[in-house]
């Protein structure tokens, strides 16, 4: 009886705790250097919500790569919203239509 509840303790720590859901739609807007204070912020949009990761000293200036892959693994914590503004990029539109003069 003891082992049993034992057993199922442990088990309900594990399907509470062990699995992460990793996000699927992070899309990386731009990456913004504040020089006075000598941070870098990097905003992204999760599911069209805003989150910043802010890089204090700059380590990751010109390695954005390592940001973004650290953000869809999990493993970089995020903060809502943005504190420096980015502009979105737009998306270009291709009707094939062409100017008249």
């Amino acid at each position: 009886m003891r082992n049993l509840l034992t057993l199922a303790a442990v088990a309900a720590f594990i399907l509470l705790t062990g699995f992460k859901t990793p996000q699927e739609n992070i899309e990386f807007i731009c990456m913004k250097t504040h020089k006075a204070s000598n941070t870098c912020h990097f905003n992204f949009k999760i599911d069209g919500a805003k989150y910043r990761y802010v890089d204090i000293g700059c380590r990751y200036n010109k390695k954005t790569d390592e940001v973004i892959a650290g953000v869809k693994e999990g493993t970089i914590a995020l903060s809502k919203d943005w504190k420096i503004e980015c502009p979105e990029p737009k998306e270009k539109k291709e009707d094939g239509a062409s100017k008249s003069f």
